[in-house]
C-alpha cells in the first residue's frame, strides 16, 4: 500500500522561482520533513520578503545537505504518493531532487497527485479559519502542507463514512 505525503513549497518570486522551503508531512502525521536553504535566493518579492521571510524558523541547510536529507526522507517510503495542491510545488520538489547536490541512490520514485477537488480546497480554507494559530503562520510551508494533509484526510475519511 502506498504512503501518502503531502507537500507545500515556497519560493522567492514568481519570476525566478527560487526554492526557499519545502515541507513534506505522512498522511498520519509524521513522519515530517521541513528545510530552507542556505543561503536564500536573491530578489525576493515584497511578498515573501514581508510575509515568508517572517516565519521562517530553520533548519536551514545548504543545496548539497537539503538534497540529500530529502531524497533518504522520500526513499524511505514503499511508493509515495505526493500530494500538492499546486504544480510549483511539484516543479520544485522535482528540481531539488535533481539538482540539490549528488546522492548514489539517485532520484527516488515518487507518484505526484494534484489536488484540484474543490472540496479539499475549501477543507483548507476551513481549516485555516477553525486554526487562528496556523492562520497566523499560513504561507510557511509546513503549515500550509498541514493544511493540506488534515484537509484530505478528512475528505477521505468523511467519503468512506457511512
Amino acid at each position: 500500500m502506498p504512503d501518502n505525503l503531502f507537500l507545500d513549497t515556497e519560493w522567492n518570486n514568481d519570476v525566478a522561482r527560487e526554492l526557499i522551503s519545502l515541507a513534506l508531512i505522512h498522511e498520519d502525521g509524521e513522519p515530517r520533513f521541513y528545510a530552507e536553504r542556505s543561503p536564500r535566493p536573491e530578489g525576493p518579492s515584497s511578498f515573501v520578503r514581508t510575509v515568508v521571510y517572517p516565519l521562517l524558523e530553520g533548519p536551514v541547510l545548504p543545496d548539497q545537505e537539503f538534497g540529500a536529507q530529502l531524497r533518504t526522507f522520500i526513499a524511505s517510503f514503499d511508493s509515495p504518493r505526493i500530494h500538492f495542491d499546486g504544480a510549483i510545488d511539484k516543479e520544485q520538489l522535482t528540481r531539488a531532487l535533481k539538482s540539490f547536490g549528488t546522492w548514489n541512490g539517485g532520484v527516488p520514485e515518487w507518484v505526484p497527485v494534484l489536488v484540484t477537488d474543490l472540496n479539499v480546497l475549501e477543507a483548507q480554507e476551513q481549516y485555516f479559519a477553525a486554526h487562528p494559530e496556523a492562520a497566523a503562520r499560513r504561507h510557511h510551508a509546513m503549515v500550509d502542507a498541514e493544511a493540506l494533509r488534515v484537509s484530505v484526510v478528512l475528505k477521505v475519511s468523511t467519503a468512506t463514512d457511512p
